[in-house]
């Protein structure tokens, strides 16, 4: 019996629905509205496959896949529902699976308060909208599942693309730059901050290493729009980004001040190194009020706590959401990347610390391979300077010895000289022609003595008298034998000596006379004008102290072409000097276990920096 108009209206109504480009949900709810409008049903409903029971007449007819049709013709068993299945036992009703050869969608259910008989027209009607219904719903999974693939085809190119930056170079910095801003591009893994911790294993302890991502909200939205504004693949975005990230950012400035003892369990990410696995930590609002998803073990990030992440990171450490991954190497964890969507508030899914965790396992070998790199270059340079300095050694030694020689022989038949030259003038009267020749041989012999002192001072192995030192009044003492070409020129002075300065073991008088010879180098290049400054601090290097000496001047600097030969004895560039002042300077830095750098700067300066290891202080 052919469907009346009504019907066909309906139809297309349903029809129409069906294919249109509404919201699954949104889709659903409005077929259904139509044909309990059309029908002036009761009740119309939809199961889906994962809502209904293994047992009552739902599950027979979803077993069965044939449509129940109850009315007064068609009784329903009482034995055949379920207690929670009474609310459907209208005294009309009909369940039709929602079913093709290839899957299940569910059962569409109409029903009606007054009794009824289902006429044949009616009966045709609701298995085409139920077909109509499940096609829909196919149709929406299949569409889903499109989806799902393209969107995990995208995952794996950029994950590809990616691990192609990566492999770009070795250099440390640069490698963990790349992996951050990766994390951050929208084409990327999309989040809004990306923050690095990597494990000290001789302190095991957890520190801040580099972060990236916005300061504020507003700077958030800049730097999305023009993200969105660029073209290309993941590593082309990464290199443009490379040139335009701010290191001085306050993010990665807090970062980088965080240190957290691997053995404190209590904090989110020392555990996420302990148990090598990653933490989604979010929160959600129920009744008004902001209630944490706790991890395990029940980790509370607040305030009270001392909690590292919440305190330091979060705006607000109360609604404060975030992940964290464990950093693999090879065999064991490196660090900790911590990501949140701080400003746009973005939920951190499953599915996001799994693609998160896939990228992580990539990058923590690029990373690790870097520090490995990192670490032999640091050895081979120091190998290289070693090798320099034992050079260097062997030849002054060999240096000294001849130079000690010569200035032995030379100095015995200059005595004689010297000795029957002031006697010669002695016995020649004021006014006699010959007392010239005479006073200019005594003063060239003295010279020649004088360069002779400098030449055995230099090469002179001097017993070294150690002995706690204050440098400042080391420095102050150098100082004091130079008054007077201060004050005569217009030198301006400069001190600046830091508060609680540790003490050095050394010789007092020798790094006295190593300071003068700095001072006096540094007015002389100035040539009596300019300005001196001196600056005297403490700190730390790969967890032992020093103390760092600047003597810095304004005069006209060194040549470049001759600054890697000014420790060099007996080169210089002065008609006057024999060339042993910084020799001896370079001397006694190194036999105080220190060293000696030069910052040059032609025509404006240059700033010599001595570096000596402070005396270990006593536990009390």
């Amino acid at each position: 019996m052919p469907i009346d108009p009504d019907g066909y209206a309906l139809l297309k109504a349903v029809f129409d629905l069906s294919t249109s480009s509404l919201p699954l949900e949104a889709k659903m709810e409005k077929i259904l509205q139509s044909v309990q409008a059309g029908l002036r049903s009761d009740r119309t409903l939809l199961f889906p496959p994962e809502t209904i029971s293994k047992e009552g007449f739902l599950s027979t007819v979803a077993e069965r896949q044939t449509p129940l049709w109850v009315d007064e013709k068609h009784p329903l068993e009482r034995h055949r529902f379920l207690p929670g299945e009474e609310e459907l036992l209208c005294p009309t009703f009909v369940c039709i699976p929602l079913a093709d050869e290839n899957s299940f969608q569910g059962i569409f259910y109409i029903g009606f308060s007054e009794h009824r008989t289902f006429s044949s027209r009616e009966m045709e009607l609701l298995q085409l909208v139920a077909q109509a219904i499940g096609s829909a719903i196919r149709h929406d999974q299949l569409h889903r599942l499109v989806e799902n693939h393209e969107r995990r085809v995208r995952q794996l190119s950029t994950l590809w693309e990616l691990n192609k930056a990566l492999l770009t170079t070795v250099h440390f910095e640069r490698i963990v730059h790349m992996t951050l801003t990766a994390i951050t591009i929208g084409d990327g893994l999309g989040f809004n901050r990306a923050m690095l911790f990597l494990v000290d294993e001789k302190s095991r302890t957890l520190k801040g290493t580099m972060a990236i991502g916005p300061n504020s909200a507003e700077e958030a939205g800049k730097i999305w729009s023009t993200l969105s504004q660029r073209k290309g693949n993941p590593s082309e975005l990464i290199a443009q980004l490379e040139s335009t990230t701010d290191h001085s950012s306050v993010l990665n400035a807090i970062v980088q001040e965080i240190q957290i003892p691997l053995e404190q369990e209590a904090c989110i990410l020392s555990r996420t190194v302990l148990e090598g696995r990653p933490f989604n930590v979010y929160f959600s609002q129920e009744g008004g009020d902001w209630i944490q998803k706790r991890c395990e073990r029940g980790c509370h990030l607040v305030s009270e706590m001392g909690c590292y992440v919440s305190e330091h990171l979060s705006r607000d450490p109360r609604v404060y959401a975030f992940a964290t991954i464990p950093l693999w190497g090879k065999g064991k964890v490196i660090g900790v990347i911590l990501v949140d969507n701080l400003y746009n508030q973005h939920p951190i899914t499953e599915e996001d610390i799994h693609y998160l965790s896939m990228f992580s396992s990539m990058a923590g070998l690029a990373i690790e391979n870097a520090i490995l790199y990192r670490n032999l270059e640091e050895v081979h340079q120091e190998l290289k300077e070693a090798q320099t300095f034992l050079v260097h050694q062997e030849k002054m030694a060999a240096l000294g010895e001849l130079s000690t020689t010569f200035a032995h022989e030379i100095r015995n038949p200059l005595v004689s000289i010297g000795g029957f030259a002031r006697r010669l003038d002695r016995a020649f009267p004021v006014e006699a022609q010959e007392k010239r020749y005479t006073q200019t041989i005594v003063k060239e012999v003295g010279r020649l003595e004088h360069i002779l002192n400098h030449i055995l001072t230099y090469t002179h192995e001097e017993p070294v008298a150690l002995k706690e030192l204050d440098l400042r009044e080391v420095m102050e003492e150098s100082l004091s034998m130079m008054v007077g070409m201060l004050e005569k020129g217009g030198i301006q002075l400069a001190k600046e000596f830091g508060d609680h300065l540790p003490h050095v073991k050394g010789d007092y008088y020798q790094l006295k006379q190593a300071f003068f010879n700095l001072i006096s180098n540094a007015c002389e290049s100035m040539n009596g004008r300019g300005r001196l400054s001196i600056r005297i601090h403490p700190f730390d290097r790969n967890g032992s102290s020093f103390v760092r000496v600047e003597v810095e001047d304004t005069g006209k600097g060194i040549d470049p072409e001759a600054l890697h030969h000014i420790f060099n004895p007996f080169y210089t560039t002065k008609d006057n000097r024999l060339g042993l002042g910084l020799p001896i300077i370079h001397r006694v830095v190194t036999t105080h276990q220190g060293q000696i750098e030069v910052n040059n700067h032609p025509g404006k300066g240059v700033t010599f920096i001595l570096t000596f290891p402070a005396k270990e202080e006593r536990a009390r």
